[in-house]
C-alpha cells in the first residue's frame, strides 16, 4: 500500500519524464473547476485512494492476504470490474485503483464472509452523474468516477490539511460503497427490512465502518464528517445526496449508530449538531439493535461468523452517599 501511494505521489506532485502534472479535477456539470482551497491544499489523487483502499478492505487486508488460494473461485460471488473511464481527468482513478486490487481485495473479503445466490458485480465506470448505484437487473453495484471526483473537491476543500483529506475521502467512498453493497444484500437475500433498502444500506456501512473503528481506523468519524459537510454545500453537484434522498435525518442514524459503537471517536458529531443530545443516550442500544438486525439477516447466508461491534461497556452506577454518622 505504501508503494501505491508513493508511486501516485511522485506522478501527481512531482515532475514525470518532462510531463505537466494532471490537471485539477472537473467542476461537475460546469466548467472546469480550480483547486479548492487555494495552491497547495488538494492532497494527489493517489495518497487518497491508497487511503481509501485501508479502509474498504474491511480492515482485514492482512488476513485477506493469508486466505488468498485457500477458496477456488465459484460461479456465483462477487466480481471486480474497472471500466475504463473516457474522460482523460479520471485516468487517474482507474490506473491507481486498478494497480491496488481495490475491488479485488473488497470482493475477497465479502466472499469469504458471505455466499450468494447469484453473483454480483463491484465496478468503477464512469456514468455521467456524481453517484453510485445498485441496478438489480444486473447484479451491479457501481461507484462511479464522477462520484470519486466530487467527493476528492469536497474533502480538499473542507479539510484543514492533505491528512485530513485523506481521511475524508477515505470514509466517505467506503461508507459509499458499502451502503450500495447493503442495497444489494436486501436484493439479492430478499431481506425484509423495515425501513427500506437505502437505509438499510446505510445501516451496512455503519456497521462496516464501525467494525474497522475497532481496529484502529479513523474513517467512520471522517465519513460522518465529510457528510455533514456535503449537505452544507447544496450546489457543490454531488447528486449522491439527491439520488440516494440522504439528508440529516439519515445522517444523524449513521451518526447514532457510530456514536453508540465508540463514544469518545465521536463526541464531534455532538459538537456539530448533526447527532442531537437527546439522542445520545440511546445510541448504545440502536447501535446493538442494528447489528444484531443484520446478524439475523446473515445468519443463513455466512460462510463464518460476520464481525459485528462490540456493545459499549455500560456505565458503572452511581455510587450511592454514605449515611450520615449516627450520634451516640
Amino acid at each position: 500500500m505504501q508503494s501505491v501511494v508513493h508511486s501516485k505521489t511522485q506522478h501527481t506532485c512531482g515532475p514525470h519524464d518532462g510531463a505537466a502534472p494532471p490537471r485539477a479535477p472537473r467542476a461537475p456539470f460546469g466548467g472546469r473547476g480550480g483547486t479548492p482551497g487555494g495552491p497547495g491544499r488538494r492532497p494527489s489523487a493517489g495518497r487518497l485512494i491508497g487511503a481509501a483502499l485501508v479502509t474498504a478492505s474491511l480492515a482485514a487486508s492482512a488476513a485477506a492476504e493469508e486466505r488468498a488460494g485457500a477458496r477456488a473461485p465459484e460461479d456465483r460471488e462477487f466480481v471486480p470490474a474497472y471500466l475504463e473511464p473516457e474522460t482523460a481527468d479520471y485516468q487517474v482513478y482507474y490506473t491507481e485503483l486498478r494497480r491496488a486490487h481495490f475491488l479485488e481485495s473488497v470482493a475477497q473479503e465479502l466472499n469469504h464472509v458471505l455466499t450468494l445466490p447469484a453473483t454480483v458485480t463491484l465496478r468503477i465506470a464512469e456514468c455521467g452523474h456524481s453517484t453510485t448505484s445498485w441496478v438489480a437487473d444486473t447484479q451491479t453495484v457501481t461507484v462511479c468516477y464522477e462520484f470519486l471526483d466530487a467527493v476528492l473537491a469536497i474533502a480538499s476543500e473542507a479539510a484543514p490539511s492533505p491528512e485530513r483529506a485523506e481521511q475524508l475521502f477515505s470514509g466517505a467512498v467506503t461508507f459509499g460503497l458499502f451502503a450500495e453493497v447493503g442495497q444489494a444484500l436486501v436484493s439479492v437475500y430478499r431481506l425484509p427490512v423495515e425501513k427500506g433498502p437505502l437505509q438499510a444500506g446505510d445501516e451496512f456501512a455503519a456497521i462496516t465502518l464501525a467494525a474497522a473503528e475497532q481496529d484502529g481506523d479513523g474513517s467512520a468519524a471522517a465519513a460522518v464528517e465529510f457528510f455533514d459537510d456535503a449537505l452544507t454545500k447544496p450546489g457543490s453537484g454531488f447528486e449522491y445526496l439527491d439520488t440516494h434522498g440522504f439528508d440529516r435525518a439519515r445522517l444523524e442514524t449513521v451518526a447514532c449508530i457510530l456514536y453508540g459503537n465508540a463514544p469518545l471517536n465521536h463526541a464531534g458529531a455532538l459538537a456539530r449538531g448533526i447527532l442531537s443530545t437527546a439522542r445520545a443516550p440511546r445510541c448504545a442500544e440502536e447501535m446493538v439493535a442494528a447489528a444484531k438486525a443484520w446478524d439475523l439477516y446473515l445468519k443463513n447466508h455466512t460462510r463464518v461468523p460476520p464481525v459485528l461491534p462490540a456493545p459499549p461497556a455500560p456505565p458503572a452506577p452511581p455510587v450511592p452517599p454514605a449515611a450520615p454518622a449516627q450520634r451516640l
